[in-house]
C-alpha cells in the first residue's frame, strides 16, 4: 500500500480489539518514530500492549473504547529570532532537535505492561491549560502545534500501510495521570495522542468541502496537475470535525503558501494537511513561498 492508499483507507477510529499488534509491526513504527524525532526535533514516544493507554484519562471529544496502544506527539514551543522560520520538508520552525544519541525517543511497552523510560530532568506533570490550541496565536506554539500536525500524520499513515487503525485525541488532565508512560523533559507539553491498532468496527464516510473553498489560484490560470492531486492528497487530511480549516495558495511563480481558517484545532490540521499536500504533489514539485516577508497573495483568487 502506497502512501496515497493509505490516505484514502485511513479513517477516525475511536474503538479496538484485544488483538495485539505484532512485535515486527511495533518494531517499524518504533524505527518511523526515531526518524521523525530526529528530523523534527519533537519527542515523540509510544506504548503498546497496556490495558488502557489513557491510563483512566478522558478525551477532549470523542468517546474512545479498547484503547491498547498509543503515540503521545510530545515537543515544546521555542523562540529563536536567529531562525529563519523554515525546517524541512517546508515545516515551520518552532522546536529545536534532541540529540537522539543521548535521548530515548520512544517507550515501548509489551506483553502488557508499561516501560518505565524516566530519565534525570524529565518530568511527567502536563497541565491542559498550556496544551490547549484551539486559538493559538504565539508562534512558537503554532509551530509546534503544525509539526506535531506534519509528523503525527507521516507516522498514522505509516500505522495504516501496517495494516492498522488510527485516531488522533486530545487528552483531559494529563497531569492527573499516576505512574504515566510518557515522559516529558522541562518545557515540553503533549500536544496529542494518536491511538493505533485492530480496529473493532469500520470506519465512517468521509467529508470534504469542494476543492474551490480550499485553494486559490492565480487569476485566469488553469489548475496545474501536480497541485491538484496535491489538493485532492489534502482533502484527505484529518481535521478536527472534519472542518478542514486551511487554505492553500498557488501563486505566479509556482511557490504555494497555506494558512488556517476558523476552526477547532487548526493548526494541527494544517499541518496534517501540508503532508498530504506534498505527497500528493510530489515533494520536488511544493515550492514553500517565504511568507515571513509580508507579501500578499498578489494575482491569487478564490
Amino acid at each position: 500500500m502506497n502512501l496515497l492508499e493509505a490516505m484514502e483507507q485511513r479513517h477516525a477510529i475511536r474503538a479496538y480489539t484485544d488483538e495485539p499488534v505484532d512485535p515486527s509491526t511495533l518494531s517499524i513504527l518504533r524505527a518511523e518514530i526515531d526518524a521523525c524525532n530526529q528530523e523534527s526535533g519533537l519527542h515523540i514516544q509510544m506504548a503498546a500492549g497496556l490495558d488502557d493507554a489513557f491510563l483512566g484519562l478522558k478525551t477532549h471529544y470523542g468517546r474512545f473504547t479498547g484503547v491498547h496502544n498509543a503515540i503521545a506527539l510530545i515537543g515544546r514551543a521555542v523562540h529563536d529570532d536567529a531562525s529563519d522560520g523554515t525546517m524541512p520538508d517546508g515545516v515551520i520552525a518552532g522546536v529545536r532537535g534532541h540529540d537522539a544519541t543521548t535521548e530515548t525517543a520512544t517507550g515501548l511497552a509489551g506483553s502488557g505492561k508499561m516501560t518505565d523510560t524516566t530519565q534525570n530532568g524529565m518530568t511527567t506533570a502536563w497541565h491542559k491549560a498550556t496544551a490547549a490550541d484551539e486559538s493559538a496565536t504565539d508562534p512558537g506554539e503554532i509551530a509546534l502545534q503544525e509539526r506535531v500536525g506534519y509528523y503525527g500524520e507521516r507516522l498514522a499513515l505509516r500505522a495504516v500501510q501496517l495494516g492498522l487503525e488510527t485516531s488522533w485525541a486530545v487528552l483531559d488532565d494529563a497531569d492527573t495521570a499516576e505512574h504515566p508512560w510518557w515522559c516529558l523533559l522541562p518545557g515540553e507539553k503533549i500536544v496529542w495522542v494518536l491511538t493505533f491498532g485492530h480496529g473493532a468496527r469500520p470506519g465512517g464516510r468521509r467529508r470534504s468541502k469542494p476543492i474551490e473553498e480550499l485553494c486559490r489560484i492565480p487569476d485566469g490560470a488553469a489548475m496545474p496537475d501536480w497541485f491538484r492531486a496535491g489538493m485532492e492528497a489534502a482533502m484527505l487530511a484529518p481535521t478536527s470535525l472534519s472542518q478542514q480549516p486551511f487554505l492553500f495558495t498557488l501563486y505566479e511563480d509556482g511557490t504555494v503558501s497555506t494558512e488556517v481558517t476558523e476552526g477547532l484545532f487548526a493548526h494541527v490540521g494544517l499541518g496534517c494537511a501540508k503532508y498530504h499536500f506534498e505527497v500528493g504533489a510530489g515533494r520536488e514539485n511544493v515550492h514553500w513561498r517565504d511568507t515571513t516577508s509580508g507579501e500578499e497573495a498578489v494575482g491569487a483568487t478564490d
